[in-house]
């Protein structure tokens, strides 16, 4: 999945490293001196029924009432949880709308396990082999009219997640169920004459059953994304509203919604705590101000006064001008929020327009990741990424392939790779103030290999989506990824598998269909976890190597603010953003 932070396991329990997980500050250095010091905890799947029960555990001290600001620079490219794809999009969904499957966060342990959220567990293996999964819905539930919500309506929601129209989101269920090739190449949807139950999967009562083409003993974790939430068929006469108006099962429902201005959650009624081990309700109403600069975002919340001791600085973050006086203010002093996230920033090379492996090699002699890193508020924001997977991924593996990157030897490098030659590539970027200055830095260090960079700012609410189309028409574009669970399955094949490249709605923006790449997906796919987990790392090294696809830039950290009257708000990977969950104000 993307962040909205920068735009600059038998079958069942697989334990997993690499999920990073709230607040806490980092120090710059990993305990073995091998690369940043992102945290690494476990992060599993529960086999324990009473897991999934509700209600969330009681915060210290909470208390109910009052409303939270959220300050955003840009909007949300989608709110349709089948759309969503990006973290601070997620984040608010997951106060909206519930899924199979959820993360719950223990605050005792430091880490993440996997339950049932919309069902009593993480899934039934039904023959053990990891192809047939079922999951049973938890009695009571309602939507925000009241009305239950029912085993056909996650059905549904899955199957329209198969329209070329909603195809931003992730893909896994969907080309589970179809099997090899294209995941809508047959069935397109409901909205293209097909059936409101998409193909391999049945409904008896209050049950689902998915019925997938090969073993997937992850599918419990793919169960945890918005492909899986429910929609009674009845409310999608409009798919357009469910993008600003998705029809609440969650906490809070969407009270008012002003693309670009404003966005208001309010309560809703019917959601019962007893049903959900995951969310509180304890605030009224969750106040998202949108087109707010990050610098005002920083000011306004380290001063402190008025409304603002009730706000939070979300996204993208602290302005990285900023930072310094941020964390030098004794009356910031636990109102600070620190810590990586599970995204790696890269520049991708549309393979499709750069099709010289040697112009692609010498723009990653020629970036300048130090730059990059204070253009971005220094390491309390970033860290110098030479990986295209997150340090808290499991089985990432640290390596340099293009060496000396920006100092004169790397420079001299790029210069002999271009022979002579002084390409010119247009660069894409998403107009906020943050993608400027990226936009600016990255010029500044091509041009000096000989590069002639044409800078192209876009909109900064639609710039993903754009990107995602397979003839968007630039040759670079700074965009990011982190892991949907914590596995390397879920960086490497989204992102680099060319056989999944559609019109529309990519996570293959290098636009790279490598057949020896498509082929060690396969293989690795088909091994033991533990095995798996190694070779991601390994595949990761070889792609850039031989293939050149991407520039990797920085792992990206989080640095929030919150008001004095605000409290338990997190950053909390997954999703990889400011979480709500826990959060109060008195």
């Amino acid at each position: 999945m993307r962040t909205g932070k920068v735009v600059a396991v038998g079958a069942v329990a697989v334990a997993l490293i690499g999920m990073s997980t709230a607040c806490s500050k980092n120090t710059g250095k990993s305990g073995n001196d091998n690369g940043p010091s992102a945290k690494v905890a476990s992060g599993s799947i529960s086999t324990d029924p009473a897991d999934s029960k509700g209600p969330a555990p009681a915060i210290k001290g909470a208390k109910r009432g009052g409303t939270i600001i959220s300050y955003h620079e840009r909007d949300y490219e989608h709110l349709d949880p089948q759309r969503i794809y990006i973290s601070d999009a997620q984040a608010l969904d997951e106060l909206v709308t519930r899924q199979l499957t959820a993360f719950k966060f223990d605050p005792k342990t430091g880490s993440s396990v996997l339950v049932g959220d919309l069902a009593t567990n993480t899934g039934v293996d039904v023959n053990h082999d990891g192809k047939t999964w079922k999951y049973t819905l938890k009695s009571g539930l309602k939507y925000e009219d009241g009305t239950p919500i029912k085993a056909a309506d996650v059905a549904y929601g899955v199957a329209r997640s198969y329209s070329s129209n909603l195809s931003d989101g992730p893909h896994y269920i969907q080309q589970w169920l179809a099997g090899p090739g294209t995941y809508n190449g047959k069935y397109k949807g409901p909205y293209n004459g097909g059936a409101a139950m998409p193909p391999g999967v049945t409904v008896s009562g209050n049950s689902i059953t998915f019925h997938l083409k090969s073993s997937q003993p992850e599918f419990p974790y793919a169960a945890s994304w918005g492909t899986t939430s429910p929609l009674p068929k009845s409310q999608d006469s409009n798919p357009q509203k469910i993008d600003t108006h998705p029809f609440a099962s969650g906490p809070y429902k969407i009270e008012s919604y002003n693309r670009g201005t404003e966005l208001k959650l309010s309560r809703n009624k019917y959601w019962d705590p007893k049903s959900d081990p995951i969310r509180h309700d304890y605030f009224d109403t969750l106040d998202v101000k949108i087109g707010v600069s990050p610098t005002d975002q920083t000011n306004r919340v380290l001063a402190d006064h008025g409304n603002d001791q009730y706000a939070v600085v979300d996204q993208p973050g602290v302005s990285p001008e900023l930072t310094s006086k941020v964390l030098a203010d004794p009356s910031a002093k636990g109102r600070t929020l620190n810590d990586f996230l599970s995204f790696a920033e890269r520049i991708d090379i549309n393979t499709q327009r750069v099709t010289d492996v040697n112009v692609r090699k010498a723009l990653n002699y020629a970036i300048n990741r130090n730059a990059l890193v204070q253009v971005n508020g220094g390491t309390s924001q970033a860290a110098p990424a030479t990986t295209l997977m997150s340090p808290t991924v499991a089985g990432w593996d640290k390596y340099d392939a293009y060496p000396g990157a920006a100092t004169p030897d790397g420079i001299a490098k790029a210069k002999k790779l271009l022979g002579g030659k002084h390409p010119k590539l247009v660069y894409a970027f998403a107009n906020t103030e943050s993608g400027q200055k990226l936009a600016t830095a990255v010029q500044t260090a091509l041009q000096k290999a000989g590069f002639k960079i044409v800078l192209r700012p876009e909109d900064k609410d639609n710039f993903f989506t754009a990107i995602d189309r397979k003839n968007n028409g630039w040759d670079m574009y700074a965009t990011n990824w982190g892991a949907d669970w914590p596995s390397g399955s879920t960086v490497i094949p989204p992102l680099f598998d060319g056989r999944t490249i559609v019109a529309e709605g990519n996570q293959d923006t290098s636009y790279l269909n490598a057949p020896d790449v498509n082929k060690q997906i396969d293989k690795i796919k088909a091994e033991p976890a533990n095995q798996a987990t190694k070779d991601w790392g390994k595949l990761d090294e070889y792609i850039m190597k031989k293939y050149a696809p991407s520039i990797p830039l920085y792992y990206i950290k989080q640095l929030s603010l919150t008001g004095s009257k605000v409290h338990d708000v997190k950053i909390q990977n997954p999703p990889g953003a400011i979480s709500y969950v826990d959060a109060w104000v008195g």
